[in-house]
């Protein structure tokens, strides 16, 4: 029964005379409802195909390799739910990613309040990002920190280890909204002084994209921003070829 179904019906009946008084959950089966939603993940398959049930199984639980177990169960098209055994699985498979199937991105939520679906966005996802060309004088946290959200919410950021590439470029784990398109590279005028720094940016493990757009939620077959007099030479291909 979805949410009009509900409405309908609250609508046309008086709910506390035919089906008796509103009943609370006994404590201890509260807190069980709890510690499982806690241990537990939401996720879509960002695909305009309905993935294969049985193959998204036997794929996601060979590649994360939990060490308690994973259980996965469908929820709606492509939208699973994903119930770990300990907290520790859940983090590690939060932090590995993102991830994805059949080159198609799998957004994560982690589920809030009852765990309702219905009011799940899946609109985010995490990704490292790389910042290059940026000068020594960026090197600092507060600065990485602030490039990075220029580009999302600085979730983490490479401390550069000695030995590392930190030289060559920033590395942060950066918050992107997938609805919007890809920023291509952050300008700043770093020394106050007019003069506009253009530093490029490139994403770790990014997934099949839009080139024409910059979304990730589609390629550039599926893209409906797709003037006529537009083609698919490299000028036509804003975030490349």
């Amino acid at each position: 029964m979805n949410a009009d179904e509900v409405a309908w019906l609250c609508a046309s009946m008086t709910l506390k005379d035919r089906e008796g008084p509103v009943r609370t959950l006994k404590s201890n089966l509260k807190e069980a409802g709890l510690q499982r939603l806690a241990n537990s993940l939401v996720g879509k398959v960002l695909s305009p195909k309905i993935v294969h049930r049985d193959s998204f199984h036997a794929v996601m639980k060979k590649i994360w390799q939990t060490r308690e177990g994973v259980e996965i169960d469908p929820v709606d098209g492509n939208i699973f739910t994903f119930q770990f055994g300990n907290m520790e699985d859940k983090k590690r498979i939060i932090s590995g990613g993102p991830w994805s199937f059949n080159d198609a991105l799998i957004v994560m939520e982690e589920p809030r309040g009852m765990g309702d679906v219905q009011h799940m966005k899946f609109n985010k996802s995490e990704f490292w990002v790389q910042i290059h060309n940026a000068p020594l004088i960026c090197m600092s946290e507060e600065i990485r920190r602030f490039l990075g959200s220029m580009i999302g919410k600085v979730v983490d950021f490479d401390g550069g280890d000695s030995g590392s590439d930190m030289t060559n470029f920033l590395r942060v784990r950066v918050l992107l909204e997938i609805n919007k398109p890809l920023r291509r590279c952050l300008r700043v005028d770093v020394l106050w002084d007019g003069v506009e720094l253009v530093m490029l940016i490139k994403y770790e493990w990014l997934l099949d994209f839009c080139f024409r757009c910059g979304l990730l939620r589609h390629t550039i077959k599926d893209c409906t921003d797709k003037p006529k007099n537009l083609g698919t030479t490299k000028e036509d291909l804003l975030f490349g070829f």
